[in-house]
């Protein structure tokens, strides 16, 4: 049985709730504002956690990036700031990346400050990326059906674009292939409705070729992705729970009873999970133990 310990509700009312006798109080924090990725930067040995801070599809300048430490205390509220509706984040050889809407926005992590933003022709919505070992940056838009890629000095292209795609929202690169969490094929933009639940697929870089993962079958409004061994971690944004998902597609909730579970992010080694609660202003982590 995997047991959930919630080790800090980081939000203007955590005060209010009492930490779990084996773990220290956590200490009340309002750090966020419809938090949308917590990243697990394993080099720095710290969390990520991307602010949108008002519509999501929004240039208003509002959204943040914090950074939080191991013990889920907050380091720097504000590390980057000024940016519009920023998702997911992932870090690769001293650079930040994060998805804005229609441009990557490109971190100098050393300088604490943006180096670049890479416009994506024909974007709609990005959401999350990837980045492979070589430096390649893949970013899924999810309104656009589609995935661009992104290569130093180069301008932004579009790798696929396929109603197979459901929604295309948390990303991995693995090898010769993307792994793909779908939101569901989106009807209403406003509402994010879907005509039914999403599920995980994946695209062959070379044939571009898109696949439901093993037999798996439709599970939910999929967004953050995160690998584990033997599988996957998934969260279902729509429905406040996190899956554990075989790599031949069987799933099962090892979470649940979150508001709007949105980006996930996973430490390996501690087995801790970064859970950004959209609906709640706050991040839980939860330790999922040995599995």
């Amino acid at each position: 049985m995997i047991t959930t310990i919630v080790l800090a509700l980081l939000a203007a009312d955590a005060a209010k709730s009492e930490a779990p006798k084996e773990a220290p109080k956590p200490e009340a924090l309002a750090s966020f504002a419809q938090p949308e990725s917590a990243y697990w930067d394993a080099t720095a040995k710290l969390w990520y956690v991307s602010s949108v801070a008002g519509s999501p599809a929004e240039k208003d300048g509002k959204g943040w990036i914090t950074t939080v430490g191991a013990d889920g205390k907050v380091i720097d509220q504000r590390w980057i700031d000024g940016l519009n509706a920023p998702k997911g984040i992932r870090t690769h050889a001293g650079k930040l990346y994060v998805a804005d809407i229609d441009e990557v926005v490109v971190v100098d992590i050393k300088a604490k400050k943006i180096a670049e933003k890479v416009k994506v022709g024909g974007a709609k919505l990005l959401n999350d990326l990837a980045v492979s070992d070589k430096g390649v940056v893949y970013v899924t838009d999810t309104f656009g059906d589609a995935i661009y890629e992104l290569q130093a000095g180069k301008p932004a292209k579009l790798l696929v674009k396929s109603e197979a795609l459901e929604g295309p929202n948390g990303i991995l690169v693995e090898g010769n292939r993307l792994v793909v969490a779908c939101f569901g094929t989106i009807t209403d933009p406003a509402k994010w409705a879907t005509k039914g639940p999403g599920k995980i697929v994946t695209v062959d870089l070379k044939t571009k070729k898109v696949a439901t993962l093993g037999k798996m079958k439709p599970l939910g409004n999929l967004d953050g992705l995160e690998k584990m061994k033997g599988g996957y971690l998934v969260s279902d944004y729509m429905a406040g729970k996190v899956y554990q998902v075989s790599n031949e597609g069987e799933a099962f909730v090892v979470g649940e009873g979150y508001k709007a579970s949105a980006d996930i992010g996973y430490d390996e080694v501690t087995k801790r999970l970064g859970i950004p609660e959209m609906g709640g202003d706050k991040v839980t982590f939860a330790d999922l133990g040995k599995n």
